[in-house]
């Protein structure tokens, strides 16, 4: 089957592989979850995430690329649960600024969408880290930043469906990396659930782009993707210098990127296992600010927790100059952090959930919710 590379149906499809593909995986995405929180739920944070986005653009009568993106970027990001499923919405919505105007993918657009998707997913987060999916995002920014580079007709599809085995290959590598990039990872002898998830999601790209059909079997040499795996050579090895750039990528490249925060090896070890009586609860929101309001509480979530995410999901201001706002925060003071989001603005769908809990969906006995006017959509455990 020919490949999809133009408007609402390429769109799409994407979104429509990559939630078979994650449904496919998620016990595996699961498994591997050990930072920042061992809760198991990534690939259902992921799924979740990719749902919606396929959701929002099932029946869009647009052909632009950015406005679908954009549109799909909005509805995951409103829906959105743990860091991972967080920061998937985030960088969805990253891709669309660039690629407005446009209704067919080139190589040359998808480098300057994944550019804009690296700076907004790295400035999301407070503390940001690498070893993570912001790792094997800035790995595959690299890769087809690369490909178009060296392209002699980078607006053909020809340019684009050869360099997708190469992507997804070096996405392969940088996952493989980050085992040896995070104490928790390295001790737990796994790699990253995020980055495996984004791994997952490029699959299904590389499927929707060349008409192929998605192949998960060389996942299985991933350290911790079976419970009795051991670490193995990288099987999708396209090009000659991509392990080594990988590795590179994930670090020095990921720690200079636009508007992050520097990487710690105190925020690296906060991913190991914590006391389950005093992780504390995870919190996710909207709330509608002002970006000097949206930097204030920023600011006083960094004082009651970590794993912050403070990202906007409109790109444009209502009449009163405000947007709305997705948080997320783990805190051991859920009271005081209730406080400050209440004080900083309106608030939608608030939800205080009790951290590694089982990977059950329903709600358990430690599940806390304040009741809010808005909340209108289940909590749930999260990354």
């Amino acid at each position: 089957m020919r490949g999809k590379v133009k408007g609402a149906a390429a769109v799409h499809r994407w979104f429509l592989l990559a939630e078979a593909a994650l449904e496919t995986n998620v016990e595996n995405l699961n498994r591997l979850n050990v930072f920042p929180i061992p809760d198991s739920d990534t690939g259902e944070n992921m799924l979740a995430t990719i749902r919606a986005c396929r959701t929002s653009v099932e029946h869009s009568p647009s052909q632009d690329l950015g406005e679908l993106f954009a549109a799909a970027g909005s509805e995951a990001m409103s829906q959105a649960y743990g860091n991972s499923g967080t920061l998937l919405a985030v960088l969805i919505s990253g891709l669309a600024e660039p690629l407005h105007g446009h209704e067919r993918l080139t190589i040359s657009g998808l480098a300057r969408a994944l550019e804009r998707a690296k700076v907004r997913s790295w400035s999301a987060l407070t503390d940001p880290v690498a070893g993570t999916m912001l790792s094997v995002l800035d790995a595959v920014h690299a890769e087809v930043r690369h490909r178009a580079a060296e392209a002699e007709e980078p607006e053909s599809r020809a340019a684009l469906e050869a360099a997708m085995p190469y992507v997804v290959s070096r996405a392969f590598l940088a996952v493989q990396a980050t085992r040896e990039q995070l104490p928790a990872l390295r001790q737990a002898n796994v790699v990253d659930s995020g980055g495996s998830g984004l791994l997952v999601v490029l699959i299904a790209l590389h499927a929707t782009i060349t008409g192929n059909e998605m192949d998960f079997a060389p996942l299985e040499s991933l350290p911790g993707w079976q419970p009795s795996d051991a670490p193995t050579g990288a099987p999708w090895d396209h090009n000659d210098d991509a392990a080594a750039a990988a590795s590179h990528d994930t670090s020095a490249e990921a720690a200079c990127a636009p508007g992050t925060a520097e990487i710690s090896e105190s925020s690296q070890a906060s991913g190991t296992s914590q006391d389950p009586e005093a992780s504390g609860v995870e919190v996710m929101c909207t709330v509608r600010l002002d970006p000097l309001g949206a930097a204030s509480l920023r600011h006083a979530l960094d004082d009651l927790g970590d794993s912050v995410i403070v990202t906007p999901i409109d790109a444009e201001a209502d009449a009163d100059g405000s947007y709305r706002w997705r948080i997320h925060v783990h805190t051991r003071e859920e009271p005081r952090t209730s406080a400050a989001v209440h004080a900083a603005g309106p608030v939608e769908a608030y939800s205080a959930t009790g951290l590694h809990r089982s990977p059950d969906r329903q709600n358990g006995p430690d599940q806390a919710v304040r009741d809010q006017p808005s909340r209108n959509k289940p909590s749930r455990n999260q990354e």
